[in-house]
Parts: structure tokens; C-alpha cells; sequence
């Protein structure tokens, strides 16, 4: 690439992500409601969720360059279609679709009309429409009935989106972050890098687990 500056922004969205993972931790999640994670581990989670799937996008963006696409194409082509297309190893395509399920609930705000009630103080569903309709990944990667990805488990409801969706979402991006590393770190490499967490530098491999251990 000799001295060109390619305007990848990737590796900034990490910082952002850890501190707002230490926030999130400072919140307990509802969880005996069927409703909503809760009004600030809400919208932790779902800010984390969208700069995760952001990062990969910038990352991807860099592998389309160095892999030549050209600059007819070089955005053109969905990430989740785009990566299982280049590689044709990548094990991680229903992983995939899932995140990118969950970033379109949030980033479009799919809407649902909930019905409630009651209970000890507790918020309980007793019904929940659907008013937003989801594309064809949504139909063939989401269990309608229970309202979640049939592999990873995430909700498709926004206001529920909450700490176990951030722990899926960041071990899902990083697998594939890995993985692209491990075919040219030209393209990607991100497993030296550490990042200010908890008072410390940690690499952000070792970040993602901890964030296991907040749900």
C-alpha cells in the first residue's frame, strides 16, 4: 500500500466498547421480566451492540481492500454474504446473520405492541404483537414464538436487548475478527492490542470473557 492512508477506523471503536462495559456493569438487570432489560442497561447494551457490529463493518471494509475488491463493489456485497463468499472456511455464517439480525432491531427500532401486567412489583408479557416487519434473515434465523435467534439466543425485541445479548455480540465479533487475522494480519490484526479496562491494559480477547461473567 506504500504511503496511502487508508481511512479505517476499526481499532477506535474499542476503547468506546470497554467503557461503556465497565458502565454496564454498574447496572442490575431485570431479570424476571419478559418485557425489558431495563431502562440503563438498556441502552448500554444496545450502544455496545451497534459499535461491535460497527467495528466489524470498518474491519471488513479493510479486508475488501486488501483482497482488491473493486471500486464498483467494494461495498456493494453484505457482510454476511461477503465473508462466507471470500472464504469459503468461515464457520461462522449463522453466528453472522444473528448479530446482524440484532443490529437491525435496534438500529431501525423494530417495533412491538406489548401487552403487560403486574406482579409483585414486576413487570410481566402477557402478549406481544409485532408491528415492524423483518426481512428474509429475520424469517429464517429468529424463532417467532419465542422471539429469539435460534442460535445464539438474542432477543428481538429492542427494550429487551441487555447484557447477554453484549456477551454474544462481543465473543461473535471477535471470533471473526480472529479468524480474519489468521488469514492475513494484514487485513486485521487485533489480538496485540490492549485497551484500558478496569484501571488496567488488557488485551481485548481477555475483555470479552470477563463480559461472560456480567450476565
Amino acid at each position: 500500500m506504500g504511503n496511502d492512508v487508508v481511512t479505517i477506523i476499526g481499532d477506535s471503536y474499542f476503547e468506546p466498547i470497554c467503557t461503556l462495559l465497565e458502565r454496564l456493569e454498574d447496572f442490575h438487570e431485570h431479570e424476571k421480566s419478559g418485557v425489558r432489560s431495563g431502562f440503563f442497561v438498556n441502552g448500554f447494551a444496545v450502544s455496545i451492540c451497534l459499535l461491535a457490529v460497527a467495528c466489524l463493518e470498518s474491519y471488513v471494509m479493510r479486508v475488501r481492500f486488501v483482497n482488491k475488491s473493486s471500486q464498483k463493489d467494494i461495498d456493494k456485497v453484505p457482510v454476511v454474504k461477503y465473508l462466507p463468499k471470500l472464504y469459503r472456511d468461515f464457520p461462522y455464517i449463522d453466528d453472522l446473520y444473528e448479530i446482524y439480525i440484532l443490529r437491525d432491531i435496534i438500529i431501525h427500532n423494530h417495533l412491538w405492541e406489548l401487552g403487560v401486567t403486574w406482579n409483585d412489583g414486576e413487570m410481566e408479557l402477557v402478549k406481544a404483537n409485532k408491528k415492524s416487519s423483518g426481512d428474509k434473515k429475520y424469517s429464517d434465523y429468529v424463532d417467532v414464538d419465542k422471539r429469539r435467534t435460534n442460535k445464539l439466543g438474542l432477543t428481538v425485541n429492542p427494550i429487551k436487548v441487555g447484557k447477554s445479548e453484549v456477551s454474544e455480540v462481543l465473543k461473535t465479533i471477535w471470533k471473526i475478527l480472529i479468524f480474519l487475522e489468521k488469514k492475513d494480519r494484514n487485513q486485521c490484526y487485533v489480538s496485540a492490542a490492549h485497551y484500558k479496562y478496569k484501571g488496567g491494559m488488557t488485551q481485548f480477547g481477555e475483555i470479552v470473557g470477563m463480559s461472560e461473567t456480567c450476565t
